[in-house]
């Protein structure tokens, strides 16, 4: 056998030499104060270990007794034979010599090691992050001992080692406990990003109760030191934290000692916190509400930052947990909270279930079945007790509306997606009878959910009154765009009332937002910012009709299409994490810009260029670069045409001189100019056909087919949502 990496003058001696440092610091070689629990042990979180095995007491001093010379926990025991410490700064610990070449693996970084930061970062921001994060000097990394460190010291000392402890289920829980606890913010920074999510983000999934939340966040603080931490509740008040980050006002975070340009940046770090504080926790093999509660909030993460592989794979994690936890099964009526809570989450994973098959073209994961899980209650947080429930009536408003009206449309959906076939999906009947359901969820909306005859919702009292309507805007994009969706195989031969319906679905999907954007306040504003994607997804569903059809019957589309442009530059102002309102806004202002020129005199030069580098960045819209690429040859075969017309004219003028002076005849010259007049009429019917936009005339009119395009074009055109735009796109 090799010889062992270890110093053997750890072995114990023979020659009645008594230890003079605890087990522990025996073992990692470190100087002991010979208290119990020792200094260096306490620093390295081996408490437990010190007090099992701790150091003998000193001849002739009791145990607890004051030491002649206080150790240097920073500093390595003399007897190693390791050189001398710098004063300024506190040591490393490394693996033993045999695997020197991956000590990094196996450091604990001191403060002496922030003047080593990597090539480009000042050691004072590495600080000052630090300190932003409240973290410790000594937490930086996970000390982690090498397999040939554990093995040796096995072989060496007989026994089990003593770094065993490091898999132990207690001691890692409390050693994550302490690194989550440093994770943390402020109370007072902490309470402003709660408060902001429960203002403004809340409201989308409505997944949390905030009086029962607001209560056992207050036990979460309150809680005692040496109280053991609730991880998985620490797990939904990290992604709380992170999801408000990303939005939060960066003034605001100033006032509570947080500089501006860390908060962006701290979003990542609580949401890898949150994700640890769940692994710590063991939430896969213990599964909770509360953890299905912490994945419905850190989607708001996910469609953010691009995160969509992520968030899938979470989302079947989350869909089996829910049926372990038995929530597909709870068909009775909610009478307490914790029942109408599990009847929230489980709706909330079927809509997020569904709309991800949609959009990604897979079946649901969830299939739901009859009887099944009462929609939620029309009722507020505050009409909820541990047991008591107080439901409203279908007409009075409340902030669970939303959340009623879109369990219902994706029940429709997941109904649809289960149970129909391939056939289905491309009968124009089939199509019209799922349409007609749908209309009959948007035909039941209560009256605050209705517009009046210019379009505009009914105002209500504040503070309500700002989310209803944001909330009314939510489901009319929603189920606006998946009608332009199912009726997308049929727009290129205008199958019987599918443009119309297009049309207004078009027309329903962008009138909310005409209020929401002429009536916007600093709170509208706040609410605005997590759901950009939604108001991006809804612009390019309509510049894409505009582009391919040449024209909408909507009053000032373009001018609304480019409002919803410019309002993405805020999200950009805000210095929000969102892929989808910068990248997304650039694309979207090329889409408009050939749209104009388009319309106005065909593709030049420039505009050929600016389509050929769209190509690449709208590709994922598009299903792929080669649909985008061929959509983009459509336009320049319109191109063709008009030259096409062009060059008829000029031929037939020509034609027209050359035969008029070979006739003689000036009944004959009347004639071919008749004749030819004839030619230059056809000429110009068929110019006025390219180039004059469609228009809307009614279902049962005829319409030029010039400018329409193939069923597999315009399918790929239409078929595409934000979900697909996040999970293909590849952000610089």
């Amino acid at each position: 056998m090799s010889e062992s990496p270890v110093n053997h003058q750890n072995k114990p001696q023979r020659g009645g030499r008594k230890p003079l440092s605890c087990l522990a610091c025996r073992r990692h070689k470190l100087r002991c104060d010979r208290k119990v629990p020792c200094g260096t042990c306490i620093r390295y979180r081996r408490e437990t270990l010190c007090r099992q095995n701790p150091a003998p007491p000193k001849r002739g001093r009791n145990a607890h007794g004051a030491n002649n010379h206080k150790g240097d926990v920073g500093q390595v025991d003399a007897d190693v034979g390791s050189g001398p410490v710098d004063a300024g700064s506190e040591v490393v610990e490394e693996p033993d010599g045999s695997d020197r070449g991956s000590a990094d693996r196996g450091t604990v970084h001191r403060q002496g090691d922030l003047d080593k930061v990597p090539k480009g970062i000042e050691p004072q921001d590495t600080a000052f992050f630090l300190r932003t994060l409240g973290l410790d000097a000594t937490t930086i990394s996970i000390p982690v001992p090498s397999l040939p460190q554990l093995l040796a010291e096995v072989q060496s000392a007989g026994q089990p080692s003593g770094l065993w402890h490091m898999m132990d289920g207690a001691s890692r829980r409390r050693y994550w406990e302490t690194q989550l606890r440093s994770a943390l913010p402020s109370r007072s920074l902490c309470d402003l990003l709660l408060n902001y999510y429960l203002e403004h983000i809340n409201w989308i999934f409505q997944i949390t109760h905030e009086p029962s939340f607001r209560h056992k966040y207050e036990e979460f603080w309150d809680a005692a030191p040496d109280r053991e931490l609730d991880l998985i509740f620490a797990a939904l008040v990290f992604t709380i934290l992170s999801v408000s980050a990303l939005y939060v006002p960066l003034g605001a975070v100033e006032v509570f000692g947080c500089p501006r340009e860390s908060i962006r940046h701290l979003a990542h770090v609580w949401h890898r916190a949150s994700h640890q504080a769940l692994l710590a926790g063991d939430y896969e093999a213990r599964p909770c509400v509360v953890q299905l509660q912490t994945f419905s909030i850190t989607q708001f993460y996910w469609y953010a930052t691009n995160g969509i592989d992520t968030l899938n794979s979470r989302l079947g994690q989350a869909v089996r947990n829910a049926q372990a936890l038995g929530l597909d099964k709870d068909v009775t009526p909610s009478r307490t909270l914790e029942e109408e809570m599990r009847h929230r989450i489980w709706w909330d994973l079927v809509d997020s279930d569904t709309f991800q098959s949609i959009c990604l073209n897979r079946p649901p994961l969830i299939r739901l079945e009859t009887p099944g899980v009462p929609l939620p209650l029309n009722c507020n947080d505050n009409d909820i007790t541990a047991s008591f429930i107080r439901p409203r009536p279908h007409d009075e408003p409340t902030i669970m509306m939303l959340n009623i009206f879109r369990a219902r449309f994706f029940k429709l959906m997941n109904h649809h997606l289960c149970h129909s076939s391939a056939e289905d999906a491309r009968s124009y009947e089939a199509i019209c009878k799922l349409d007609d359901e749908v209309l009959s969820i948007t035909r039941s909306y209560p009256w605050f959910f209705q517009l009046d005859p210019d379009g505009k919702p009914p105002v209500l009292p504040q503070p309500l009154g700002e989310i209803v309507v944001w909330q009314n805007h939510i489901i009319r994009t929603c189920i606006s765009t998946q009608r332009i969706r199912m009726y997308r195989p049929f727009l290129a031969s205008r199958v019987g009332a599918s443009w119309a319906k297009c049309i207004e679905a078009a027309e329903d999907a962008m009138a909310v937002y005409r209020t929401l954007r002429s009536k916007r306040s600093i709170t509208s504003l706040q609410k605005f910012l997590p759901q950009a994607y939604q108001i991006f997804s809804v612009a390019v569903t309509v510049t894409a009709l505009l582009l391919v059809e040449g024209s909408l019957p909507i009053a000032d589309v373009r001018r609304q299409i480019r409002d919803m442009a410019d309002d993405l530059r805020i999200v950009e102002d805000q210095g929000c994490v969102s892929p989808v309102a910068s990248r997304g806004r650039r694309v979207l202002l090329k889409m408009l810009r050939l749209v104009d020129v388009g319309s106005e005199e065909g593709l030049g030069s420039a505009a050929e260029e600016d389509a050929d580098g769209l190509v690449a960045e709208i590709g994922f819209i598009f299903g792929g670069e080669e649909a985008a690429r061929a959509y983009m040859q459509r336009l320049a075969t319109r191109k063709q045409r008009r030259k096409g017309s062009s060059s008829m004219a000029v031929t037939t003028k020509r034609q027209r001189r050359q035969q008029s002076t070979a006739m003689e005849d000036e009944d004959e010259d009347e004639q071919i100019r008749g004749a030819l007049g004839g030619v230059d009429e056809g000429v110009a019917n068929l110019s006025s056909s390219v180039e004059t936009p469609l228009q809307y005339m009614g279902e049962t009119d005829l319409y030029q087919t010039d400018l329409v395009m193939d069923d597999v074009v315009l399918q790929n055109l239409l078929n595409f949502d934000m979900t697909a735009l996040m999970a293909d796109a590849r952000y610089d």
